[in-house]
């Protein structure tokens, strides 16, 4: 199969240049053919569209760094796909359209940068492919043809029919003319059209039946059911035990008796099945240019290649079962690693790590279907979206969802207490992403709810005013020390903000609405800790407790605040800000960034050893009253203070080059401390943080430091580099898939 892959390779080359597929081809290559290649060659003959579906239209711009691959198990004539792809700021100018290497392809836009060029599109079209062969489409600036859109009028003539029925509670169902009243058009184009439906189940006050249609040229439909039970403010949520199922065009594709616990949401689908076709599923998986999308900037930039025998595999769930765990934790807020904790949980990294695996690809969808299981929807009954921040400056959420440390309305308005069965417990301080990675590589409306629902919990589970945890009525503000929240929570809620404002549309009201409330969480830490005389000078916010209270100094875990400064850090590079708005955060994260660079110091007596650069918890004070409101100025003068108090002995870093720790601390595994700061000491490089790139240098030149930076192929959550510079200790991908065929 190599030769057979590197075969590939030549033929794509040939097509690229408008070079005919012929016998004589394959002779060309350096060092004759050999008889696997003369026999994948062979297969490749009959695919006399290939070299059509490659080559570069005449008269087409330049292409971009941007492409992705479609691979279809099944193989067959005009298959429809969808992916989803970000785009580096600049790379597609602002006026400017996208076409491709397929006569057959459409390119969205759903957001832009600032500049006005484009950040993110769902690209759809058709192409012809050989089982398990993989085609490259490549895109370009450029002037799409002008096609007209397909319309419901062209979805109904397909014939569609589809029905969810709830047992008892009832069924929906929709044909014909149902298909001209759709909830909302989501994408509109001529190679694909989809459009959202919705219809309450029977005569129940929570329990709706959703449908996202996507309609090809050709008249290919796929389907994405979904079951969704609970509303914000509307009475009495509980559960609905029934057998669920889903019909299209005649045909049961699922039934499944679920108890649906209140404000979880389920995809009607299971097993291998993610999604469903009135015909014949095309079977198509993309892969994307993982190099390019972390270029993008929407996903952090990782270091390690998961290798396809990695024992990572076992731990990525690959099959859907409707609320099953798949690779959540048992109990969300359990002490410890856990896979799903990070900037991006394991399953979504492991796919920019492992070259796009389709492993991971499906891991990342089953994750994300899967995220249904938490009571987190609550659906806004008013407008049939996730809430609104600025219509409900009091409302603070009930009880009996699961959420853990909700806090209190100052006008005891709350969403309704629920009943029956209680959802798994979904805690902010330890939550993963949710939905972002899959939107990112699908663009399935379902998948850009789902992070807009969990970024509503972040807003609605906060005391709306009061001296603690006050988020500041509509504003959002996320509190460090915050009973209901904690560091971690702060900063993990504001990750989630942070993508659920990337993602969301730039002409969806709650676009504004998430970039809003960034900006107000960014007005308010400059406030607080840039604006305000005696605060802190290493960079640390106001933690949520002293880690030895009464017994001096105070200590706090220092790691939790790496987080924190992450996210910030995440937030410059994807939220656009008004002037004031930058500036506040630049400000801001110049002070923050000491928080991380500050642990690298070298063996002045002044400086912290970086070899000590991941405790548990650091000093932060010598005086156990410490304060953030500006009435306190008993702060360490320097850093070697800091590493005095915390360490007990004086900074020692001449003595060796080796990282030090143990427990969690451990450097020759980088699932712990060692591995949650890298996060942010990387962002603090890509900004240029004073010191960031010396404290970087330090830490992957340690005499040790390759043997953490290898467990990152197999555990590659805390993986996290900097965009600017590599380092001879960090194992970088390729920046090309090596293998396009045996996989």
């Amino acid at each position: 199969m190599v030769g057979c892959a590197c075969l590939w390779q030549h033929v794509r080359k040939r097509c690229a240049k408008g070079i005919p597929l012929s016998d004589s081809g394959p002779r060309e290559a350096k060092g004759g053919i050999t008889d696997s290649m003369s026999k994948c060659f062979g297969k490749l003959l009959g695919l006399v569209t290939l070299c059509g579906a490659l080559s570069v239209a005449p008269g087409s711009a330049s292409a971009l760094p941007v492409s992705f691959d479609v691979t279809s198990s099944s193989g067959g004539s005009n298959l429809p796909f969808t992916v989803g792809e970000a785009f580096k700021q600049g790379d597609v100018p602002s006026g400017s359209g996208v076409i491709g290497t397929l006569s057959t392809l459409q390119v969205i836009p759903k957001n832009r940068w600032p500049d006005g060029s484009l950040k993110y599109a769902i690209v759809s079209g058709r192409v012809t492919l050989a089982a398990n062969i993989p085609v490259s489409v490549s895109l370009s600036p450029g002037t799409p043809a002008t096609n007209p859109d397909l319309t419901t009028a062209d979805l109904r003539a397909t014939s569609v029919t589809a029905s969810i029925a709830a047992g008892a509670f009832g069924a929906v169902s929709w044909s014909g003319a149902d298909f001209d009243a759709p909830f909302m058009a989501w994408v509109s184009g001529p190679e694909m059209s989809s459009w959202i439906y919705r219809k309450p189940i029977g005569s129940d006050a929570h329990l709706v039946g959703w449908l996202e249609v996507r309609l090809y040229a050709g008249g290919a439909v796929e389907v994405v059911p979904w079951v969704e039970n609970g509303y914000l403010r509307v009475a009495g949520p509980t559960d609905k035990n029934a057998v669920y199922t889903f019909t299209l065009g005649g045909s049961q594709r699922f039934s499944q008796s679920v108890d649906l616990l209140n404000h979880e949401r389920m995809v009607l689908a299971s097993g291998s099945t993610l999604s469903h076709w009135l015909g014949a599923d095309p079977h198509v998986i993309p892969r994307h240019d993982v190099a390019y999308l972390q270029s993008s900037k929407l996903v952090p930039m990782y270091a390690g290649v998961t290798s396809s025998s990695s024992s990572l595999w076992t731990r990525i769930t690959q099959t859907y079962t409707p609320l099953g765990q798949a690779d959540y934790p048992a109990s969300m807020g359990a002490t410890g690693y856990h896979g799903s904790i990070g900037p991006i949980p394991e399953w979504d990294v492991a796919y920019l790590t492992s070259q796009a695996d389709p492993r991971a690809y499906k891991g990342v969808i089953v994750n994300a279907y899967s995220a249904g299981r938490y009571g987190i929807h609550f659906r806004d009954e008013t407008t049939n979206r996730p809430p609104r921040f600025s219509s409900y400056p009091s409302l603070v959420l009930g009880a009996g969802n699961g959420i853990a440390d909700i806090g209190a309305s100052s006008t005891g308005s709350y969403t309704p207490a629920a009943t029956g069965t209680t959802p798994p417990v979904y805690k902010t301080s330890h939550h993963p992403s949710l939905g972002y990675m899959a939107y990112l590589l699908t663009g399935h409306f379902y998948f850009m709810e789902e992070t807009e629902f969990s970024a509503t919990v972040g807003f609605l589970k906060q005391n709306d005013s009061g001296p603690y945890g006050n988020r500041q009525g509509t504003k959002g503000v996320l509190w460090t020390d915050a009973g209901a929240n904690t560091t971690r929570g702060a900063a993990w809620s504001l990750r989630t903000l942070v993508q659920a404002a990337t993602i969301t549309p730039d002409s969806d009201p709650l676009h504004a609405e998430y970039v809003t409330s960034f900006e107000e969480n960014v007005n308010y830490y400059h406030a607080v800790f840039i604006a305000t005389a005696n605060n802190n000078p290493q960079g640390v916010c106001a933690p949520y407790t002293d880690y030895t209270p009464g017994v001096p100094p105070y200590m706090h875990s220092i790691w939790m605040e790496d987080f924190l400064t992450f996210s910030f850090g995440y937030g410059k590079d994807l939220v656009a800000l008004s002037a004031t708005g930058e500036s506040k955060l630049d400000a801001f994260l110049a002070w923050k960034y000491q928080s991380i660079v500050g642990r690298f110091g070298a063996g002045g007596s002044s400086e912290y050893c970086y070899r000590d650069a991941a405790p548990y918890t650091m000093a932060v004070s010598p005086s156990d009253a410490a304060k953030w409101d500006g009435t306190f100025s008993s702060w360490y003068a320097n850093w070697g203070q800091i590493y005095l108090a915390t360490m007990g002995h004086a900074n020692d870093c001449s003595s060796g080059t080796d990282l030090r720790g143990s427990s969690g601390g451990n450097p020759a595994s980088f699932d712990g401390y060692w591995g949650n700061l890298r996060p942010a000491l990387s962002y603090a490089v890509d900004h240029g943080a004073t010191g960031a790139a010396a404290a970087y240098a330090r830490l992957t030149g340690a005499s040790n430091y390759a043997i953490g930076a290898a467990t990152l192929n197999d555990l590659p959550v805390w993986g996290v580099r900097p965009r600017t510079s590599g380092s001879p200790g960090d194992v970088i991908p390729p920046s090309a898939p090596t293998n396009l065929i045996a996989r």
